[in-house]
Order: structure tokens, then C-alpha cells, then sequence
């Protein structure tokens, strides 16, 4: 179970490297745009658009990562509480949802990419097609859903496993 964790957080490192490209795009961009219209009254043409479209990609991508190290919050404070048999299928079924949701926002983001290709989307100002960032936003999902899915399998593994469940709890902040 746990090499099996090892291999969805490479998957997050590899999608975060992504987060990180375009985080750093943005402000590169948008410094560069500043100067440009500050010092030479000529701001770079369709950076807005560039923008939008990295910033989809990047707040996305971080998704996943975030949820691999347990950077996002759990409700935790009552269910701490429980005994081990109720807690953590509670928690799993907790997460089973959540899992759920980020397929099915994964799916829909499919769905969006088949959209765009079909009326072909540009952006408003470059007229750059939208689809491929559709695509990374699909991906970036599905990477949430993965780490989702591992986390709720861990959650139901944790009833019968103390090692697990001690691994689970670990990361239950107070």
C-alpha cells in the first residue's frame, strides 16, 4: 500500500513541476508587462490572455500535489474521537466522495476539451486555442482524483491495519 502512495506522489511531483513552470511564467509575464508599459507606454500584446490560461493550469496542478503532502484540510475534529472501527470507514466514505466530485469535474473537463475542439474555442484577444489547456486542466483532475482514491484506500485499510492507521491519523492536524 505504501510503495503504491510512492507512485502517486511522483505523479504529484511530476504535475506540481507544472504548477511551479506556470506560477513562475505569470510573473515573469506580468513583470515584463509592467515594465513595458511603464518605461515604453508599450504593454505586451495578449497578456491577459496568456495569463488567464496559465493561471487554469497552474491552480489545477496544484491541486493534486497539495492533497499528496495533506496540505489541504480535513474535518478531523469529531471523527478523531470515534473508535477505529467508525472512524475511518467514516473518513473513507469522506473521502469516496471527494473522490467522486474530482472525477466527475475530471470528466467534465473531457467533456469541455471535446467542446472546444468541436466549436474551436479561442482565447479573446491571441486567438490561441483553449483546448490544450482543457486538457491539462483534465489531467491535473484526474491526478486528484488518483490521490483521492489512494487516500480513501487508505482510510478503509486503516479499520483493520494499525500501522496504516497510525500512518492515516498522522496526518490529522489538531
Amino acid at each position: 500500500m505504501f510503495k503504491l502512495g510512492k507512485i502517486v506522489g511522483k505523479i504529484t511531483f511530476v504535475i506540481s513541476l507544472l504548477s511551479y513552470a506556470g506560477v513562475l511564467a505569470i510573473m515573469l509575464l506580468n513583470v515584463a508587462d509592467i515594465l513595458l508599459t511603464k518605461f515604453a507606454h508599450q504593454p505586451i500584446f495578449g497578456a491577459t490572455d496568456m495569463t488567464e490560461q496559465l493561471l487554469l493550469c497552474t491552480v489545477l496542478a496544484s491541486f493534486a500535489y497539495g492533497q499528496s503532502k495533506k496540505a489541504h484540510i480535513n474535518m478531523t475534529m469529531v471523527i478523531k474521537h470515534l473508535p477505529r472501527v467508525v472512524k475511518f470507514p467514516l473518513f473513507g466514505l469522506m473521502g469516496l466522495l471527494s473522490t467522486g466530485t474530482a472525477a466527475f469535474m475530471g470528466y467534465a473537463a473531457v467533456l469541455q476539451v471535446q467542446t472546444a475542439l468541436s466549436i474551436n474555442m479561442k482565447t479573446e484577444v491571441l486567438y490561441m486555442p483553449k483546448y490544450p489547456f482543457y486538457i491539462v486542466e483534465a489531467v491535473c483532475l484526474f491526478a486528484l482524483a488518483l490521490v483521492l482514491l489512494y487516500d480513501t484506500a487508505m482510510a478503509f485499510a486503516a479499520t483493520g491495519n494499525k500501522k496504516i492507521a497510525e500512518a492515516v491519523v498522522s496526518t490529522w492536524n489538531d
